[in-house]
């Protein structure tokens, strides 16, 4: 069975804000033996939604429809959808007693705006709403399925799963396994996973991950990747690392300088991380280098801000503030300007002390500045990673 997706809000459409819910039941779908067939993003107008749905069911057997079902003004995806099909709009009697309560509760007017929540066509089967106000529902014609939820994604994940469930698709026959690799450039990745059967892979700033549709798979790419997989799951390197630092009972410390404390704030991005984050220093000027970190102010005149001889006497500062067991340190060029032949935009040296052990790290990323940053912030994490595997 093919499934088709329709995402509705002019938010997406001109690219004021990122839809998520696509990839979301993309996944579900996938999970239950359906093959998404396409991805359609159309704005909130009653006429373009109308044309969309109309389009889209004859691509697939089962649409998605997310989005417009809400109290507001441009929330106009059931009136759409009844020009669509020519059916009429009825309201869900339980879920508008279930809604008059609720806004009764809270004292807060129960609006007509609000009553159009408990609309759904004639005909159609109700999506209850664990997490919202906003009533979805099934409608079946012509032997297509249309299912319609609200746009925002938690309501929408375990209103479309009701809606499999109602259908027929109760249960996860299939999965992707994820590898979430860092350390080798994409077309290497693609080489060593090519000759395996579906697979496929989705670089970033944070590595290459792998995605395999079938167990076979799975266990090649796991054998040919080896030490550059990180993660099994959605996980980021800082919980991988966080993970590892808690298990050896070690504390952990930065000294930053191009990352300006990306490293320090990706760590305790994670719940917990007190237990082994003593702390960062952002040491962004020649100044605070020297200040903060006690850096000589001849390294810098010989070799400059940008060098092995400066990361490592960063490193050796925040050792000597912090006394963290592991302390990583970078310096380098983010861009767009500020290189020269020698030292080019994106170099970085990256240094890693654990205990009384220093090794720097020359590394060059080319790339928009925020998205080098990020990059190597991850660099600086894989090395704790590799270190404590």
């Amino acid at each position: 069975m093919n499934v088709g997706i329709l995402i509705t809000g002019s938010e997406f459409a001109t690219g004021s804000k990122q839809d998520t819910n696509s990839s979301i039941f993309a996944k579900i779908a996938f999970e239950r033996g359906l093959d998404v067939a396409f991805i359609h993003i159309c704005k909130d107008i009653e006429e373009e939604i109308e044309k969309s749905v109309q389009f889209a069911l004859e691509m697939c057997d089962i649409l998605i429809v997310s989005g417009g079902l809400g109290p507001t003004f441009d929330d106009v995806t059931r009136q759409a959808l009844s020009k669509a099909f020519n059916e009429k709009l009825i309201y869900d009697e339980a879920w508008l007693k279930y809604l008059e309560n609720e806004y009764s509760l809270r004292n807060v007017e129960f609006t007509n705006a609000r009553k159009n929540m408990a609309l759904r066509l004639l005909n159609s089967k109700p999506i209850t709403n664990d997490y919202g106000k906003a009533l979805g529902f099934i409608y079946e014609k012509n032997h297509k399925v249309t299912i319609v939820l609200p746009g925002i994604p938690q309501e929408a994940k375990s209103m479309l799963i009701k809606a499999f469930n109602e259908l027929g698709y109760t249960k996860k026959i299939r999965e992707i396994a994820l590898f979430r690799t860092f350390g080798l450039k994409e077309s290497d990745v693609s080489s060593l996973v090519k000759d395996f059967g579906n697979t496929f892979i989705n670089v970033s700033a944070l590595g290459v991950d792998v995605y395999a549709k079938e167990s076979t798979s799975a266990s090649k790419i796991e054998a040919v990747l080896g030490k550059y997989i990180y993660a099994h799951d959605e996980s980021e390197m800082e919980e991988i690392v966080g993970k590892l630092l808690r298990q050896k009972q070690l504390t952990i410390a930065t000294a930053e300088s191009s990352t300006g404390g990306l490293i320090v704030s990706r760590i305790v991005n994670v719940a917990g991380s007190s237990d082994y984050c003593l702390g960062g220093i952002v040491s962004y000027s020649n100044q605070a280098k020297m200040n903060i970190l006690g850096v000589k102010e001849q390294t810098l005149k010989s070799f400059g801000a940008v060098s092995e001889q400066t990361a490592k006497e960063m490193l050796l500062g925040a050792k000597r503030l912090f006394g963290a067991d592991i302390v990583l340190a970078d310096t380098g060029i983010a861009g767009p300007g500020g290189g020269t032949s020698e030292k080019p935009v994106g170099l970085h040296y990256i240094g890693i002390m654990i205990k009384d052990n220093i090794s720097i790290y020359k590394e060059i990323y080319q790339a928009q500045r925020n998205y080098t940053r990020l990059y190597i912030s991850q660099f600086a994490l894989n090395l704790v990673r590799l270190a404590l595997s």
